[in-house]
C-alpha cells in the first residue's frame, strides 16, 4: 500500500493522507527506526515516529478533520444546497437560549473537562493506554489536551467569524426541505416574495391568501403522497452513509401536481417560490470549476480562451 501526498491547495486530501499514514503507522515506525540515513529529512522522520505523541496527534486529526471535510464537500456539491446551510452551521438547540456570538469560548467554565473533551474515541483510548503503559507522561497528556482545546477554540472562532450564521436567506430557505416543512411557516415564504418581488409579484392580499392555502396544502402532504419513482430520481449519495434527496427534483413534481377533482395545480405559486430559492448558489464552486477547466485547456498556442 502506497503513502499519499498531501497538496496544500487541495486540502480535502488531508483526511485521506492522515488515514493512510495511520494504516501504515506500525510499518513506517519500524522502517524509519531501522534505517541509519543521516539526511535531515530521514532523521526528522525517525524522531517523529519514535515519539508516541505522534500517533495521538494523527488520531486527533483523523477524528476532527471529518467535520471540516464535511463542510467543504457540502460547498462543492453541484445540487441545490442553500436550504441545508443554516442547519449545518447552527443546529437548533445547540446553544439553547444563548447567542453563539456572545459565548466566551476561552472561558474554561464553559468548556468540557479533559476527560470529556471530544478528541475522538480512538484517540482517547490510545492516549489512556499509552499513559498507563508509561510510554506517555501525564504532563504530555495534559499538554495534548491544552493544545486540542486551543485548536477547537480557534476553529470555532474562525467559523463564527466567517460563516453566515445569521443570514436571513439561509434561515428562511429551510421550508423547501420536505421533511422540515412542519418546522417552518408562511413567513419564510413571504420573505422571498418581498425580497424577489420582481420575480414573485404576489403582493396583493388575495395572492398571499392563496400562498397561505398552498403552504397549508404543502404541510399536509405526506411522503407517501409522492411516488417512489420521484423519490428515487431525487436520490443523491454524498458518501457511503449519507443519502439525500434533491429538492429541485421534488419541487419539479410538486409544481405539476394537480387536484384530482378540479384539475387545478395544487401549489403553483409556492412551487415557483421554492424553485427560485433552489436556484440560489450556495458557493462559488461552479465558477472555480470553470476557471479550472479553462486553465487546463489554455496553452501557449490557445491563449485566448
Amino acid at each position: 500500500m502506497e503513502t499519499l501526498l498531501h497538496v496544500s491547495t487541495r486540502w480535502l486530501s488531508l483526511e485521506m493522507v492522515v488515514s493512510r499514514i495511520l494504516r501504515l503507522y506500525k510499518a513506517l515506525r519500524s522502517y524509519f527506526g531501522s534505517i541509519h540515513e543521516k539526511q535531515a529529512r530521514c532523521v526528522r522522520l525517525r524522531e517523529v515516529f519514535q515519539d508516541p505523541m505522534s500517533e495521538i496527534h494523527l488520531l486527533f486529526y483523523q477524528s476532527t478533520l471529518i467535520i471540516f471535510t464535511h463542510f467543504n464537500l457540502l460547498f462543492q456539491r453541484q445540487d441545490p444546497c442553500v436550504y441545508l446551510l443554516h442547519e449545518q452551521f447552527l443546529k437548533p438547540g445547540a446553544f439553547r437560549g444563548v447567542n453563539v456570538d456572545t459565548v466566551d469560548l476561552r472561558d474554561e467554565e464553559s468548556q468540557l473537562p479533559d476527560s470529556q473533551l471530544g478528541v475522538g474515541f480512538t484517540t482517547r483510548t490510545t492516549l489512556n493506554r499509552l499513559v498507563e503503559a508509561g510510554d506517555i507522561s501525564k504532563d504530555s497528556a495534559k499538554k495534548f489536551h491544552v493544545a486540542a482545546r486551543s485548536f477547537f477554540v480557534k476553529a470555532v472562532e474562525y467559523a463564527t467569524a466567517k460563516l453566515p450564521l445569521h443570514d436571513p436567506v439561509l434561515e428562511h430557505s429551510r421550508f423547501v426541505e420536505f421533511r422540515q416543512k412542519m418546522d417552518t411557516s408562511l413567513d419564510d415564504v413571504l420573505y422571498f416574495v418581498h425580497r424577489f418581488n420582481h420575480l414573485l409579484p404576489y403582493n396583493q392580499p388575495r395572492e398571499q391568501d392563496q400562498l397561505n392555502d398552498e403552504f397549508l396544502e404543502y404541510q399536509m402532504m405526506e411522503e407517501e403522497d409522492i411516488p417512489a419513482s420521484i423519490w428515487g430520481e431525487a436520490v443523491i449519495r454524498t458518501n457511503e452513509d449519507g443519502v439525500y434527496h434533491r429538492m429541485d427534483r421534488l419541487w419539479g413534481y410538486l409544481g405539476s401536481l394537480k387536484n384530482r377533482a378540479s384539475g387545478i395545480l395544487k401549489v403553483p405559486k409556492l412551487s415557483k417560490v421554492a424553485l427560485i430559492v433552489l436556484s440560489l448558489p450556495h458557493s462559488n464552486a461552479d465558477a472555480e470549476r470553470t476557471f479550472s477547466v479553462i486553465g487546463l485547456n489554455k496553452t501557449d498556442t490557445r491563449n485566448r480562451l
